[in-house]
């Protein structure tokens, strides 16, 4: 008789057929006639029918099957609903993939019914050989099956029989329930010998039927067990508890329970309790499918444990009051001893970073079963120090849907808060005081002007810099001047209120933002000014520097105020340049002072920034022209001129340099306009040069001591030259005295390389500035042009008289030629000409003018 078995397989048709093919030939070399019938796994979704009960597809022509051998795809999570169904019945064979969800999958199926798994790495793995020894086993354990009573009858003819006879004796009926057990059964009379078995026995043992029939003792029986290897090599094969039992052949009392492994790896459970009336009843129960899950358990739970104990994490759980009943890995992390956790909730133990409210919310997010991450606690260690802790979690049901509580993780997190706070320090406070830095600054403002609006208070920006701190950089280093910069640090906080922001701007820059200033703007700024004068005060005092002892570096004060009754409609960026530019004229105003702020400063910046910009756009356009002033000898003829510049504006006319030119300085337009300039000089030289009665004319062009120290300054000057072709003995370049005040050697070299290509050179305004003698006589210089300052009064000022008549002494005794600038009356002229003077410049003998003019408008004075 033919059993029938069902082969669900998830792989393609010809190797679910092969595979189906290879099990039925192998239960054929054992005896067994096995019906593998292949199907697909979509065939799965119905359970296959029973004997002689069809199912959906599953089944043949009117019968079921027997068993079903269940392949799923390796990647597979899920089995089909009645495989995993509480009580199932019909014994399922899962062949599996060696994936640890796959494993999960075998759990599940046989905590519902009979089963068995067995896992593959592919085909031809040689596991068709443990498929088919495991479905023998299964089939013949499956209550009904048929398969012992077939094999039995062979042995007691009467057992068919007496099974269909409605009159079966109750011996051989209660005999063929024993044969149909799924354990092993053996019954021991008080002699010790066998006297009760079935035949689930001889097959878990491979004795054979006549062994047992002989009634062997148990002792005789161990030992033919022992001569045959059953337990192993020095019993290695059976555990501590039954090994001395089983060494002795039994002659020791067995223990209750002991397990022992069979040659092919299968494990059995030996269950032993006396009879009464002295005998022993043994079951033995194949117990391998627990012990290989409990082997992959350990397992796991093994590497959990390594895992966590590795990880910086922790793992934790609750029960469904919230107290922790668990803890595993990073335990001394916690920074608390276990005991002091477990049976404890979380709002227990606290956190100095929550209150009542805080914990509410939490217990809310707990009541609705919602799962949370990364809550942060900061708590306080047993030495009182604090720390941080970030924990996860999700909620846990029972297999009836019953909340069981929490489980989750957590971790340290004191290093990340420790770097974040760094970083929050780094972005919002300045590294050397440790105040407040611009970016904080600019927050804080921002915030104070909403606070003023609505209150319709006052607050100030004091903008504040130490006078002549480059200075004490420049001689004692920056390591002085940032302890300086600490000492001014905490004077200000001392000075400043509680609500104050002190902050470090940058450099030697401080900002003070005062708030909560009173609504009156008088009574603000008075507060205001007291403040101010009390930084002064204190940031006047001497500092501690170094082994020179002390160092004073007075503060120049901007103040500004905003808020009030009336609002202020200026943003932070406003008052910033507001009180920046009120300190600036602190500084013009002689420094260590305060001035506030008014409208008047802001439209001069405004002013002078939109010169720059039209200055910018003129040096473009072409809007510069090029005046000329004579310069002239005692005879009234003609030596030279002076290049002035002039702006043709297009609105506001002919501007003069004395409007542009310090704008030009200060906007960085200097040198780009000196060079324009010297470009154009040399092109009118070489223009007079085509005309016998101008081609002897000099021309003195003004160099402003930026671009004379530009480092390509000498190439400039001769570029210029060679371009325009222009004779370099003609051009004179007038220098200030105030070029003398450093890098007097670099002075000397760029002059004399000049020198040498023919350039001269003329100090100007001489007398008004810094002028060493010593230098003086080793400068190249052609000429000394006197101030007009001196020549305006030389009448009518002895002190004048006396400096210009030193002048041209000096002069003289130097071997260097004298111009006098702003010679405007012929008594002028007569006093420099009778003191030895023979150049001269002035309105006496014309006003700056286009070249063309030059020679209608010269005429002497005489």
């Amino acid at each position: 008789m033919s059993t029938r078995i069902a082969w669900i397989d998830a792989a393609p048709a010809p190797e679910r057929a092969a595979a189906a093919a290879a099990l039925a030939v192998q239960g054929a070399e054992w005896g067994h006639t096995w019906e593998v019938v292949p199907l697909p796994w979509q065939a799965a979704g119905t359970p296959p029918g029973a004997r002689g009960r069809g199912a959906d597809g599953l089944s043949g022509p009117g019968a079921g099957f027997e068993s079903v051998v269940l392949a799923p795809d390796r990647h597979a999570t899920t089995l089909p609903a009645w495989a995993v169904q509480p009580g199932r019945r019909l014994p399922v064979l899962l062949s599996l993939g060696q994936e640890p969800a796959q494993e999960a999958l075998a759990a599940r199926a046989l905590r519902a019914g009979p089963g068995d798994y067995v896992l593959t790495a592919g085909q031809g793995d040689g596991t068709v050989r443990e498929l088919a020894l495991r479905l023998v086993a299964l089939l013949e354990s499956r209550p009904g099956s048929g398969m012992d009573w077939v094999r039995d009858a062979a042995v007691r003819p009467e057992g068919p029989a007496a099974w269909s006879s409605a009159g079966a004796a109750p011996a051989e009926l209660l005999q063929t329930a024993l044969d149909h057990m799924a354990l092993g059964l053996l019954v021991l009379g008080p002699d010790d010998r066998v006297r009760l078995y079935n035949a689930r026995l001889l097959d878990m043992l491979e004795l054979p039927r006549s062994v047992l029939d002989g009634a062997p003792t148990l002792s005789e029986l161990t030992l033919l067990q022992a001569r045959r290897g059953d337990f192993g090599e020095d019993f290695a094969r059976v555990d501590d508890r039954g090994r001395p039992h089983v060494e002795s052949g039994a002659s020791l009392a067995a223990p209750g329970v002991y397990w022992r492994r069979t040659h092919d790896g299968r494990t059995l459970e030996v269950y032993t309790t006396t009879l009464p009336g002295g005998g022993l009843l043994r079951t033995f129960s194949d117990v391998t499918p627990h012990t290989r899950l409990q082997a992959e358990l350990r397992l796991s739970e093994a590497r959990f444990r390594s895992l966590s104990d590795l990880s910086s994490d922790w793992y934790w759980e609750q029960d469904a009051d919230y107290r922790f009943v668990h803890f595993t890995g990073g335990s001394n992390r916690l920074r608390m001893a276990a005991s002091e956790i477990v049976g404890r909730t979380r709002w227990e133990l606290g956190a100095l970073n929550f209150d009542e409210s805080d914990w509410a919310a939490h217990r809310r997010l707990l009541d609705a079963r919602e799962p949370f991450r990364d809550l942060e606690l900061q708590r306080a260690g047993s030495d009182g120090s604090p720390y941080w802790v970030a924990v996860s979690g999700v909620p846990v049901f029972g297999g009836d849907g019953t909340f069981v509580g929490y489980r989750g993780v957590g971790r340290d997190i004191s290093e990340r808060k420790r770097v974040e706070a760094e970083i929050e320090r780094l972005a919002f406070f300045d590294v050397l005081t440790g105040l407040p830095n611009r970016r904080l600054l600019t927050d804080r403002l921002q915030r104070a002007l909403g606070t003023a609006a609505r209150e319709e208070a006052h607050g100030a920006v004091l903008f504040l810099d130490l006078d002549n701190f480059k200075d004490l950089n420049d001689t004692l280093g920056h390591d002085m001047g940032d302890r300086l910069l600490e000492q001014a640090a905490q004077r200000l906080l001392t000075c400043a209120r509680p609500q104050d922001t002190v902050c470090r701007f940058g450099g030697d820059e401080f900002v003070v933002l005062a708030e909560g200033l009173p609504g009156d703007v008088h009574a603000a700024r008075a507060e205001a000014a007291v403040l101010a004068h009390r930084i002064v005060a204190a940031l006047g005092k001497p500092y501690a520097v170094g082994r020179m002892g002390y160092h004073y570096s007075t503060p120049s004060i901007g103040l500004t105020l905003f808020g009030g009754r009336q609002g202020t409609e200026a943003g932070v960026d406003d008052l910033l340049k507001q009180a920046d530019l009120a300190m600036y004229q602190a500084k013009a105003a002689g420094r260590n002072t305060v001035r506030f702020f008014n409208p008047a400063m802001q439209a001069a910046v405004n002013d002078r920034a939109a010169l720059e910009s039209e200055l910018r756009h003129a040096l473009r356009s072409d809007e510069l022209v090029l005046h000329y002033q004579p310069i002239v000898d005692s005879g009234g003829r003609m030596l030279g001129a002076e290049a002035l510049v002039r702006w043709r504006h297009p609105q506001r006319g002919m501007v003069l340099p004395g409007e542009f030119i310090p704008v030009a300085e200060q906007g960085g337009l200097i040198v780009p306009l000196g060079q324009w300039v010297l470009e154009r000089g040399c092109e009118q030289l070489v223009a007079w040069s085509r005309s016998p009665a101008t081609a002897q004319l000099s021309l003195a062009v003004n160099v402003s001591v930026r671009q004379f120290r530009q480092p390509d300054f000498v190439d400039h000057v001769l570029q210029a030259v060679r371009r325009s072709g222009a004779q370099p003995r003609l051009l004179k370049i007038e220098l200030t005295e105030s070029l003398l005040m450093a890098d007097v050697e670099e002075v000397i070299a760029r002059m004399e390389q000049l020198r040498a290509h023919g350039v001269g050179f003329a100090i100007d305004d001489f007398g008004t500035g810094y002028s060493s003698l010593a230098y003086l006589k080793r400068l190249p210089l052609d000429q000394l042009k006197i101030d007009q300052s001196f020549v305006r009064d030389v009448l009518t000022d002895p002190n004048d008289a006396a400096i210009v008549r030193t002048i041209l002494a000096l002069a003289q005794s130097l071997d260097l030629r004298v111009v006098a600038e702003g010679v405007e009356t012929t008594g002028q002229l007569q006093f420099l000409q009778r003191h030895g003077c023979h150049a001269f410049q002035g309105h006496l003998f014309g006003r700056p003018a286009p070249a063309a003019v030059l020679e209608r408008a010269l005429r002497p004075a005489l």
